[in-house]
């Protein structure tokens, strides 16, 4: 595409020539001097190619034939920008319009209901568009602007991307509700190392639970890898092996009707934290300001 031959301004200033009739009253509109907006003006004809104004000394200026053509798309082009800044400042300090919001699949179960109905009750005038996806594809689509903000866990978040935390997460881990630790309420890992491990084996849960037990010095059993949140849940609650998980549904029954206990982990392991991520230099909008304050009061 070739450069455009002319600035906005030099529009601008061509617009109030063409209403205040001299060059002194347009330059006192625009608020610069009479020089500086005659060059601008003399600028523009010579990147047109085109002679837009006769200059009449001591009786204004009037338009050519070519300079009433041109003047008219002027006004279309400045009137469009006009409408292109109203939407940006809507879109960054209103609550109206679309609102694309992605989540990574296994948070979404415990973040999207909540923004499906209240945080939508409460922004009547924002169409939220939600997306589900794997870290990578949520990552893709921030950087190509097809959704304003997606919650990630902020060991997925790039350079690319800016990331306001909304919850810190500890691990936990989950038994089966008739294992002998189950009357506990805590647990060093050690303590499981002979029982196979159930392993959510999806990114970054797989590299937060092989973290925490590097971290400890322990080498687990793995008994079982899925990919299903629920499938982990299910297995454990049928006594197959012990799990450890970060998000913690309000029911202790599985899909398939058994039960879980959750004990906490008496070890000192690392966390993790999820959060809203957005393309780097992306503006902090106020839509988005809304949702991040809705999700930590929600997680609080």
């Amino acid at each position: 595409m070739s450069p455009v031959p002319f600035t906005l301004r030099q529009l601008e200033y061509f617009d109030a020539i063409a209403a205040e009739g001299t060059l002194l009253a347009a330059a006192e509109r625009c608020h610069v001097s009479a020089s500086a907006l005659t060059l601008a003006i003399d600028e523009l004809e010579r990147h047109l190619s085109l002679q837009l104004l006769v200059r009449r000394k001591g009786r204004g200026v009037t338009l050519t034939p070519a300079g009433s053509r041109v003047l008219s798309h002027a006004r279309r082009v400045l009137a469009s920008v006009d409408s292109l800044v109203s939407d940006a400042w809507e879109a960054g300090t209103g609550f109206t319009g679309r609102f694309g919001v992605g989540c990574f699949s296994t948070l979404a179960p415990f973040f999207l209901p909540g923004i499906m109905e209240d945080f939508a009750r409460d922004h009547p005038g924002l169409t939220i568009e939600l997306v589900e996806a794997s870290a990578p594809e949520l990552h893709e689509l921030l950087l190509q602007g097809r959704i304003d903000a997606a919650l990630m866990y902020s060991v997925d978040v790039s350079q690319r991307l800016t990331f306001e935390p909304v919850h810190a997460y500890e691990p936990h881990v989950i038994v089966a509700e008739g294992h002998d630790l189950a009357h506990r309420d805590s647990v060093h890992l050690r303590e499981l190392l002979a029982e196979p491990l159930i392993m959510l084996d999806l990114s970054p849960t797989r590299q937060n639970t092989e973290s925490i037990f590097a971290t400890l010095g322990l080498q687990p059993r793995i008994g079982h890898r899925t990919a299903s949140f629920e499938l982990a849940r299910c297995l454990v609650g049928r006594g197959l092996g012990y799990a450890i998980l970060f998000q913690r549904p309000e029911s202790a029954v599985t899909y398939d009707g058994h039960s879980v206990r959750i004990l906490e982990i008496a070890d000192q392991v690392p966390g993790t934290v999820v959060g809203l991520a957005r393309p780097h230099g992306a503006p902090r909008t106020a839509r988005l300001q809304a949702l991040e304050e809705f999700l930590q009061q929600e997680h609080a």
